[in-house]
């Protein structure tokens, strides 16, 4: 019987893989400038929105998609650049795995992806919310701006500065933690950008609906309360789960599984309001476990007095 030795792979067979890998390391910088187009994207359509209040437009020139399907999904040109952002999240989401995937992971990706991240998910929504406001409140003769004759028109022209620099404040933070040796890649350290965003375009998803006319004129006027809360969990310490490593990888539990099927059916039939409802749950996730975590911190510690002290206790009572 002859025996024939395996041997391990030349170099010569590796070179083909790796020039694979090489081919497709251009792939996280184009996704990622993707990410960046649909940020700019998004800031034009919510600059076509004011169109939409006659700034010397006419009617054909304020027409939406054109497209029956697409328009009942994204009746305005706001509900357009809100879904930008959103798939400006699933490329941000993308661009990451790409580059660990073909080994192409490299400091000028993450400087890149962190500008793209301030105009897709800092500028866009905060131009979005401006453009919302402006029309819904147009009947009052009310306009955002920091020199507006009402009070609302400011702070909701605040709200919009104040959501875009605490999202450049958070996106340089996250750049210089993510160097040091000990970050922790589980979580995140304050509501990360991404899911920030989410909460603010899904609220003007579900307002552009006129399925849900009375809870709309209600979250009209909380917005630009919810755009200032969220800044500031994006600058804080509050710790966030990583939604894919959380729910998505790994071993899960059967329950998990049902719950998620169970989330998307109800998603098919209701769609912003199930977002609306998904983006809101995971902005309180993180200060609402926290807190739960401090609870139970706090019940589990225990003052022990030395045993020296209750020895000597013991002698003077005796």
């Amino acid at each position: 019987m002859t025996f024939v030795a395996k041997l391990p792979p030349s170099e010569d067979t590796r070179r083909p893989r790796r020039r694979r890998l090489r081919s497709l390391a251009f792939a996280p910088t184009l996704v990622t400038l993707g990410n960046l187009l649909c940020g700019f994207a998004a800031v034009h359509f919510g600059m076509r929105a004011m169109l939409e209040l006659g700034a010397g437009a006419t009617a054909d020139q304020i027409s939406a998609l054109n497209q029956p399907a697409l328009e009942r999904l994204l009746p305005s040109f706001l509900s357009v650049g809100a879904g930008l952002v959103l798939v400006g999240m699933v490329l941000d989401l993308f661009d990451g795995l790409i580059a660990r995937v073909t080994r192409s992971t490299t400091n000028f990706g993450g400087q890149l992806d962190s500008l793209a991240d301030i105009v897709t998910f800092g500028v866009a929504p905060a131009t979005l919310m401006v453009a919302f406001m402006t029309r819904e409140l147009a009947g009052d003769s009310i306009i955002p701006s920091p020199i507006s004759d009402h009070l609302l028109g400011r702070a909701t022209w605040v709200a919009a500065a104040i959501y875009v620099a605490f999202t450049a404040v958070r996106l340089a933070r996250f750049n210089v933690e993510h160097a040091e040796d000990d970050f922790d890649r589980r979580t995140f350290r304050g509501l990360p950008s991404p899911g920030a965003a989410a909460i603010l375009v899904a609220l003007l998803l579900f307002q552009d609906q006129d399925t849900f006319a009375p809870a709309r004129k209600v979250f009209v006027y909380i917005t630009p309360v919810i755009a200032i809360a969220i800044a500031f969990l994006m600058v804080s310490r509050v710790p966030y789960r990583r939604f894919h490593r959380a729910y998505l990888l790994g071993r899960q539990p059967f329950g998990q599984f049902v719950m998620i099927m169970l989330v998307l059916a109800v998603f098919w039939s209701y769609k912003t309001p199930t977002l609306l409802v998904l983006t809101l749950w995971y902005g309180a996730s993180g200060p609402v476990f926290f807190l739960l975590k401090r609870i139970r911190d706090g019940r589990r510690t225990v003052v022990v007095e030395p045993a020296s002290l209750v020895d000597e206790t013991h002698r003077k009572s005796g």
